[in-house]
């Protein structure tokens, strides 16, 4: 599973985190997501094997190689992640009532941290000024630097790039006022226990 070392589009993650997860999909927004789930699934594999990229192989390269290398993975998969999204995120909203598709926001809101604070939706109801967006931008493309150079096995990795992520938005919080930072809570909403869709299977 890709992690998150380059920058991730808020309507793919929100299209991902439900259609890659039936158990979660049909505990929180019905079985019809399961059908639309299977679609997405057959269609992104086909697609990213089609792009022929070994992740294995790449994380078994020396630490600045690796990093070179996932940071042509990563624009390849940025561009199918596009696609992705402008082909399912409509066919979800249309399967989810207004309400569950807010909630699906807020949840990837509260996943995703400054990956997202930029995007234009997010950037226009958080008012950020230009030099707070390219300040939030800096920081998210620091620390998609020092994860892609990050050594140990996928879990060790894994954990270290949770880490960073959490120290990542501490201090993306500082570049925002006060102001922002309530209306930053406000839009994620009620909190929600993320570590969820890490999970497979049934709860």
């Amino acid at each position: 599973m890709k992690s998150k070392q380059c920058v991730l589009f808020a309507a793919a993650l929100m299209v991902t985190a439900v259609l890659t997860q039936p158990a979660f999909a049909q505990r929180f927004f019905g079985s019809r997501t399961n059908t639309l789930g299977d679609e997405y699934r057959t269609a992104s594999q086909k697609v990213f094997t089609s792009l022929g990229i070994d992740y294995s192989a790449i994380s078994d390269l020396p630490g600045l190689e690796r990093a070179a290398e996932m940071r042509r993975a990563s624009e390849k998969t940025a561009e199918v992640n596009r696609k992705l999204t402008a082909d399912f995120a409509p066919k979800l909203a249309a399967v989810l009532s207004p309400a569950q598709f807010h909630r699906l926001k807020q949840i990837q809101l509260q996943t995703s941290g400054i990956d997202v604070w930029t995007e234009p939706e997010f950037a226009k109801d958080l008012e950020l000024s230009d030099e707070q967006s390219s300040k939030l931008t800096e920081l998210r493309n620091e620390y998609s630097r020092r994860q892609q150079l990050l050594d140990g096995d996928f879990q060790q990795r894994s954990a270290r790039i949770r880490e960073l992520n959490a120290e990542r938005d501490n201090k993306g919080l500082d570049l925002l006022t006060a102001e922002q930072k309530t209306k930053l809570a406000e839009l994620k909403g009620q909190s929600f226990d993320v570590s969820q869709l890490r999970r497979r299977g049934n709860n």
